[in-house]
Formats: structure tokens, C-alpha cells, sequence
């Protein structure tokens, strides 16, 4: 459960830098825009700003989202010994329940952080998806595709 709680506090604080990072990114498009000297930077900026609201999105939906949990601990109920059941009976039947519910979270905690590592993973190719971008739309304004 712990690293259930570190892994959302890890996706919290990766959304909250791409969340910079879009804002800056959009706000400098819009300004180069605007200004229209700098068009084929404010066509790359856009391109990466949708490439990193990509990654927001991934990392909403495949770390942020809720999914169920399994409690760690035993319920009351399943400890109450039914007629015709030992007490290691039920106690064999808890522990198996209990080593379920562990590959359960755990598995969902492997999911998690295989996602987040793979959206963080990502960002670490923005400035390479910046540069292949511009130099494509440079390449194509210098073919005189922008007319």
C-alpha cells in the first residue's frame, strides 16, 4: 500500500511538470504566433506542446486513474469459523486469500510504475522530438511548401 501511495505521489508531481511545460510551451507558440516573424518555431513549439499533452494524457490514464485496490488485511467475516470447517481450515483459506490479494497490488503497483516509467521515459525525448520537428518544417518552408 505504501507503494501504492509513493507511486501516486511520483505520477502527481511528473503531471505537475508537464503541466509547466505545456503552459510554457503553448504560451511561447502563441507568442511567436502572434508576432509572426518566427513561424516555423511556433509550428514546432505547437507540435511539442501536443506531444506533451500526449503524455499527460498517457499518464492520466495509465497511473492516475482509479482502479480497484484489494484490502490488505483480513475481513471479520471470512474469520469466523463455519460449521464443518477447522480453524487451520480457515486459517489456510485466509492465507491464501491474504498471498492473493499481495500478487493483486502488486501486480497493479508493477503496471503503474512500468507506466510511469515509460511516460518519464518519453519526456526525456521532448528536446529530440523539438529538433526533429524543426528541422523538418524548416526543411519543408525551405522547399517552398509554405506558400
Amino acid at each position: 500500500m505504501q507503494n501504492m501511495d509513493n507511486l501516486q505521489r511520483e505520477s502527481n508531481t511528473t503531471l505537475t511538470f508537464l503541466y509547466v511545460v505545456i503552459s510554457a510551451s503553448f504560451s511561447a507558440a502563441l507568442k511567436l504566433f502572434l508576432d509572426e516573424k518566427f513561424i516555423i518555431l511556433a509550428v514546432t513549439l505547437s507540435f511539442l506542446c501536443i506531444y506533451l499533452v500526449t503524455l499527460a494524457v498517457w499518464l492520466l490514464f495509465g497511473c492516475m486513474m482509479a482502479r480497484s485496490v484489494k484490502a490488505p488485511a483480513n475481513e471479520p467475516k471470512n474469520l469466523k469459523i463455519p460449521d464443518g470447517y477447522t480453524s487451520e481450515q480457515i486459517q489456510q483459506f485466509e492465507l491464501e486469500n491474504l498471498q492473493e490479494r499481495i500478487e493483486y497490488n502488486a501486480n497493479r503497483n508493477s503496471s503503474t510504475a512500468r507506466q510511469l516509467n515509460r511516460v518519464r521515459v518519453a519526456i526525456c525525448f521532448s528536446p529530440i522530438v523539438f529538433v526533429v520537428v524543426l528541422t523538418f518544417i524548416a526543411l519543408l518552408w525551405a522547399a517552398g511548401c509554405h506558400e
